[in-house]
């Protein structure tokens, strides 16, 4: 029985790794070695990709990792400032954003309305910057007072009513900066009340 013994080298040459990240285990075919406290390439100093709006998904082909504590840089929201009064009204910047209680200075958002029986007791259904109708007190005249004036006495609006015997409606041509006149007309077009009546105004507020 003879043994052969393969003389182990005085000298080793240590290679830098070579190791590759990647998507599924392949074997390597160099045979030389490499040390144990050598540095392993994981890691890079490229930026990840900034977040941006819409935009769409990647699996990505850099064979290695992003660092544990990566941050990725987001969009500036956009815009950052709120409506004045004043850019409501002129209905033109694409730079500022809408709060609520802004809305309203904006020429094609109504600035009043409201839904009330005229018969009886005068009953508001539902409102928004009308929560007072009075009797002007002759039939089918009525007065909606706004809350909020308007700035001016030359603000569109409109009227109308229902019920069987209020086919049509007819509105005051004098209103003030305060106030909506309204007259309802039965099928003979006499004035009188109706159980349903509305009306809408647009225009600008102080």
């Amino acid at each position: 029985m003879s043994i052969n013994v393969t003389p182990i080298p005085r000298l080793i040459d240590l290679a830098a790794p070579a190791f590759t990240l990647g998507t599924a285990n392949a074997a390597g075919s160099a045979a030389t070695a490499v040390a144990s406290d050598s540095t392993l390439l994981a890691f890079d100093a490229v930026a990840v990709d900034a977040i941006t709006f819409g935009q769409t998904g990647s699996v990505g082909t850099a064979t290695v990792a992003p660092r544990r504590d990566h941050v990725h840089a987001m969009e500036a929201e956009t815009p950052t400032v709120a409506a004045t009064q004043a850019e409501m009204e002129a209905a033109a910047s694409n730079t500022v954003f809408v709060t609520p209680g802004r809305d309203n200075f904006h020429p094609g958002v109504a600035k009043g309305w409201v839904r009330f029986n005229g018969t009886g007791t005068l009953a508001i259904n539902v409102e928004h910057n009308a929560s007072n109708v009075t009797d002007a007190g002759t039939a089918g005249q009525y007065d909606v007072l706004w809350d909020t004036d308007f700035s001016s006495v030359y603000y569109p609006w409109v009227a109308f009513c229902g019920g069987p015997l209020h086919a049509s409606d007819g509105i005051d041509a004098a209103p003030t900066a305060g106030k909506a006149e309204i007259t309802t007309f039965n099928d003979s077009d006499a004035a009188a009340d109706s159980d349903r009546v509305y009306a809408i105004a647009f225009g600008t507020q102080d």
